[in-house]
């Protein structure tokens, strides 16, 4: 792995060259397409190409499908389509491309021009996207029990607001409770609302342009309202899409961003949240694609596990910017719930292959899909969200 300065310098550069050069359209990437020289990089990382062999779902596969699409020699389908979106939006073709091809950029643009054609988002993302816009959550749950777990009193107003997200207030609110306990322990001041809703990142990686919209602007105006300047969260996708959709669907994004990790990095130096030791303990860490490749987040997790006495980190094989995708984004897990687990699978093997006791991440989607593979593999390893792993060391 590169040092802490190098990542983050080389994972903001490529963000900034990845957004300088989206266009707006598939007729804009004509160039590109054709530029692609089948080499067969893309393919060897894919993770989805790695679990069902088909080329048509490779990257290069994708682009050779849309060039003829862009060329007018092929038609778009329902079943081209669901070649298109079958995807985990990891981006590592993108880092695996030597013809600086970038097809990520492209397979974004593709599944928003899909989508508006009527050709996406497919059957099962669809039904998610619509209980998203009926309950402002995928599970269908009440409003009023977004944050049941929630058992002590929280400022009604601060000048930061924790953002908990959707996978964590219904469906691990124990990792909710442990963020809370940390940050009391630690007196740091924050607030939530009890508005929060869907950031939007499952229809904006659907291509529903005008709902994710939609949501960012309902949740800008719901920031507001509580008068914070900072937003923290512990979610992966949703600290990716405040920071790399937002911009985009609304042109700015006026509050200071912090990922969970990186505040509880600043407690711990800061001597504000103090750790001890318990048994001795080895861990991994896995690397969510939208907190590591697509947002430059990669050392603050890694260096709070090294300052919690007693633990050992081990890095995997694959790891850091190299990280292995465990198969649940982009609508992903949501379609091929199957193939999704089987990818997860691959990622737990590999966790056990390091030796270590337990495996560490710091995305609720990330760790359901982990916990499936683990269980369904009979694993001995013990998963753990990040903040779970700190308070069970905390004084």
């Amino acid at each position: 792995m590169a040092t802490s300065d190098e990542e983050k310098k080389k994972a903001m550069e490529d963000w900034e060259k990845l957004k300088a050069a989206e266009k707006q359209s598939l007729q804009d990437y004509h160039t590109e397409l054709a530029m692609c020289n089948i080499c067969a990089f893309c393919r060897i990382r894919c993770p989805v190409y790695q679990q069902v062999k088909w080329e048509s779902v490779t990257p290069r596969g994708k682009m050779q499908i849309l060039r003829n699409v862009v060329k007018g020699w092929i038609k778009p389908t329902p079943e081209v389509a669901r070649r298109i979106f079958s995807c985990t939006t990891c981006q590592i073709c993108n880092d695996q491309c030597d013809a600086e091809v970038k097809p990520f950029n492209i397979l974004k643009v593709a599944r928003k021009e899909f989508t508006a054609q009527g050709l996406g988002p497919l059957s099962a993302e669809r039904k998610m996207d619509k209980r998203i816009v009926e309950y402002k959550n995928p599970y269908k749950e009440p409003q009023e029990d977004r944050f049941n777990w929630l058992e002590v009193e929280v400022p009604k107003t601060s000048d930061t607001l924790f953002f908990f997200g959707c996978v964590t207030a219904y469906r691990y609110g124990e990792t909710g409770k442990a963020i809370v306990e940390l940050l009391k322990k630690a007196g740091y001041d924050f607030t939530i609302t009890p508005d929060e809703g869907c950031c939007g990142m499952h229809p904006y990686w659907d291509g529903e342009m005008k709902l994710s919209a939609d949501l960012a602007k309902e949740n800008i105006e719901i920031f507001k309202k509580t008068g914070a300047k900072k937003i923290v969260t512990a979610c992966a996708g949703c600290y990716s899409t405040f920071k790399n959709a937002y911009p985009e669907l609304l042109g700015n994004f006026d509050f200071e961003l912090v990922h969970f990790s990186e505040l509880l990095l600043e407690l711990i130096n800061g001597d504000k949240l103090k750790l001890k030791k318990t048994t001795p303990i080895k861990v991994t860490y896995h690397d969510p694609c939208h907190l590591g490749r697509h947002s430059g987040v990669f050392d603050a997790p890694r260096e709070v596990i090294k300052l919690i006495p007693g633990v050992e980190l081990i890095e995997m094989e694959h790891s850091g910017r190299d990280s292995q995708c465990c198969g649940g984004g982009g609508g992903y897990f949501t379609e091929f719930p199957e193939d999704a687990v089987e990818i997860a699978e691959k990622r737990v093997r590999e966790a056990e292959e390091t030796g270590a006791d337990a495996l560490v991440t710091t995305c609720p989607l990330c760790k359901t899909n982990l916990d499936l593979a683990i269980k369904r593999l009979d694993s001995k390893l013990k998963l753990y969200d990040l903040s779970e792993l700190v308070l069970e060391h905390s004084e």
